[in-house]
């Protein structure tokens, strides 16, 4: 991606063209993105490099070892605009019936070996990078495609409870704020 091709937060405006920031792969989004956050205008859009659906986008690039790695998988139908030191994942023909690519996406971003593979391999003192060359050599272990699919579907039926559940304890904790709000001399002592 050439500098030419960057997109930066003063091309964000609220109704625009879908984009991925390769900060917010992280932080912003968990492994499976069905629609984007952040849009852009349309002249920053069509210079961009585009994700498309079925295809795993990579952050290569960040201040932070736990952000560097982390991928998300794309389902949306439009194309979004990427910048960054991002890598685009796509699937050899030859594997498409023996590899989900949400598997592989849920493993990069959880698996221990993976995640420590990534610590080892990143360098830089500010800011932390992947080599493409370190990246295409992480080790995966891939069980057979029913396995994935169920360790899938067994994923998103917890992240399902564990969002409403999120939910419900932040209204029990703004609730419980709102009944108990008062300051530090309502409550200790100051000598």
């Amino acid at each position: 991606m050439s500098k030419k091709d960057i997109f930066t937060k003063r091309d964000i405006v609220e109704n625009g063209e879908p984009a991925i920031f390769y900060g917010d792969i992280s932080r912003k989004y968990d492994c499976f993105v069905d629609e984007e956050i952040t849009k852009i205008n349309s002249e920053a859009y069509n210079r961009a490099d585009k994700i498309n659906k079925g295809q795993i986008l990579v952050n290569l690039e960040d201040f932070d070892y736990e952000d560097i790695g982390r991928c998300i998988f794309y389902e949306n139908d439009i194309p979004a605009a990427i910048n960054g030191n991002v890598a685009i994942l796509t699937l050899k023909e030859k594997f498409e019936d023996a590899v989900n690519l949400k598997y592989i996406t849920f493993y990069l971003n959880y698996k221990d070996i993976v995640r420590q593979y990534v610590y080892d391999k990143a360098v830089g003192e500010k800011v932390k990078r992947l080599s493409r060359l370190y990246f295409e050599h992480i080790p995966i272990t891939i069980p057979l495609i029913e396995r994935q699919d169920k360790i899938i579907d067994n994923f998103i039926k917890v992240r399902k409870k564990f969002k409403n559940d999120f939910e419900l304890l932040e209204k029990a904790i703004d609730l419980a704020n709102k009944y108990t709000s008062f300051g530090v001399d309502g409550l200790l002592k100051l000598k």
